[in-house]
């Protein structure tokens, strides 16, 4: 594109330039041509003039010397010749009354010629004198050929002027498309590298005109597609997280059906044994419903739109309680609800909020030591929304393990053996000395993740901070706009 551009551009400038040059030439050549055939004819004037005067003061003389007067007058004008002709003017004259031309002489009239004989140039000029000595015809030559060699030297230095011109344009022209194209090649080759996958790539132009704008352009343009390449990758990673996790994660119940129907089919059982397998069968069949009731409710939850209705927080928190009840009896936990003022509310769906709560509750539960764990669910007033605060004083999380919390079938147990209830056919290897952090006791590791779906529908913000050790406090904003 710069090789078109630069042949374009320097043909359009010479274009420009010679037919300019081309213009002014002509133009000056026929400004002098005009000025010397104006200063010929003044000059042939003036001779004429001169000329009829003297042959009227030789013919009032009578003095001819013996010679006639058409003699004298053209040994006059040889007189006249010998002066103008260091003028470059040639003189001379005809007696049209001795050639007997009369005929010839009533069409002869004034005329200015320009002639080129053999490379000479001349300016002629004819015309009768006055009366009464119109019979003569004077003729007067000037040799131009100084004035149009000198002015063909001016053009040919006007041609060789402009030639140097044209190749120092040609020179400058380049290095100014250089300049120019610059950015554009940047921006050529961050494009091919982009296309190449090096999405980090960026543009460097200086300055504020439209190069640099376009420059501008394309690093926003390659910052969103790097954005969204990243987020497609990091979903790609997460969705086939999700699968390896879901798989591992439905293999352990289906290995403890497989096994104990295996029992069942293959080994005589007494009426016990047959109630005790069938017990474990459905527990884990009850695990896999578990399973695929969360995933059901995560599917629906996706670019789900809540109805927002007010929910007042002191209703709310009586059903948490009374939800919480046998759960937290079950686990000596201590579970305290307390909110500051009776006419807080929020803006929300009902059953999604209050099942985030006990989603949160059941975790802090697990994460708790029985007969030392208390629950503390507090309620605050926000300038713009209400405030509710999970915390409890149990095993904490790790700093690292934070923000994959909430990521599906995420369990901080890098085993990921489940934890289940007594006289289970799928048991740890070794029991830790402590239970790790909000591992779900015989649950499906999605908990989390639908309660940051019901936080993200609402538009609301959820903060986690947790120390090992000393448990963990979750914190969510609601509006109440």
């Amino acid at each position: 594109m710069r090789i078109k551009t630069f042949i374009a551009t320097y043909l359009l400038f010479l274009l420009i330039l010679f037919s300019s040059i081309g213009i002014v030439s002509v133009y000056l050549t026929n400004s002098q041509i005009t000025m010397l055939e104006n200063k010929s004819e003044g000059q042939f004037q003036s001779i004429v003039h001169t000329l009829a005067r003297d042959m009227a003061v030789m013919w009032g003389r009578g003095d001819w010397h013996h010679t006639t007067f058409s003699e004298a007058v053209a040994e006059r004008v040889r007189g006249y010749a010998r002066y103008y002709n260091r003028h470059n003017v040639h003189l001379s004259v005809s007696d049209l009354s001795m050639a007997r031309q009369e005929t010839e002489q009533c069409a002869i009239e004034s005329e200015i010629v320009f002639i080129n004989d053999n490379g000479s140039n001349f300016i002629y000029i004819s015309g009768l004198l006055p009366e009464p000595f119109d019979h003569f015809l004077l003729h007067y030559t000037l040799n131009i050929t100084q004035n149009i060699t000198e002015m063909r030297e001016v053009q040919n230095v006007q041609l060789i002027t402009a030639a140097m011109l044209s190749a120092i344009a040609a020179v400058a022209l380049h290095f100014i498309l250089a300049a120019i194209f610059k950015p554009i090649g940047v921006i050529a080759k961050v494009s091919r590298e982009i296309a190449d996958g090096q999405f980090h790539e960026r543009i460097q132009v200086a300055g504020k005109n439209e190069l640099a704008g376009v420059a501008v352009d394309f690093n926003k343009m390659a910052e969103q597609v790097e954005s969204h390449i990243t987020f497609l990758e990091e979903e790609s990673k997460n969705k086939q997280q999700f699968v390896d996790n879901f798989a591992h994660e439905i293999r352990t119940p289906l290995t403890s059906i497989y096994g104990y129907a295996e029992y069942m089919h293959k080994a005589v059982l007494d009426a016990e044994e047959v109630i005790e397998s069938a017990a474990y069968i459905m527990d884990e069949s009850r695990h896999m419903r578990n399973i695929a009731n969360s995933l059901l409710e995560l599917a629906t939850l996706r670019d789900y739109t809540p109805t927002m209705d007010k929910i007042s927080v002191s209703r709310l928190f009586d059903d948490i309680m009374q939800s919480m009840y046998k759960p937290a009896q079950e686990a000596n936990v201590r579970l305290n609800c307390e909110n500051d003022n009776d006419n807080n509310i929020i803006i929300g769906q009902e059953d999604l909020i209050k099942s985030l709560i006990l989603n949160l509750c059941n975790n802090a539960i697990k994460a708790c030591e029985p007969n030392k764990g208390i629950i503390e669910v507090d309620a605050t007033r926000q300038q713009k929304g209400v405030k509710i605060i999970i915390s409890d004083n149990g095993y904490g999380i790790p700093e690292k393990d934070i923000q994959k919390i909430f990521e599906p079938f995420y369990r901080l147990d890098k085993s990921r053996n489940r934890v289940l209830s007594s006289g289970s056919a799928v048991l740890p290897s070794a029991k830790p000395a402590t239970r790790p952090p909000f591992l779900a006791v015989h649950g499906v590791g999605l908990g989390l993740t639908l309660c940051k779906r019901i936080v993200e529908a609402h538009n609301a913000k959820m903060t986690i901070k947790s120390e090992v050790g000393n448990g963990t406090t979750i914190e969510i904003i609601f509006t109440t706009s």
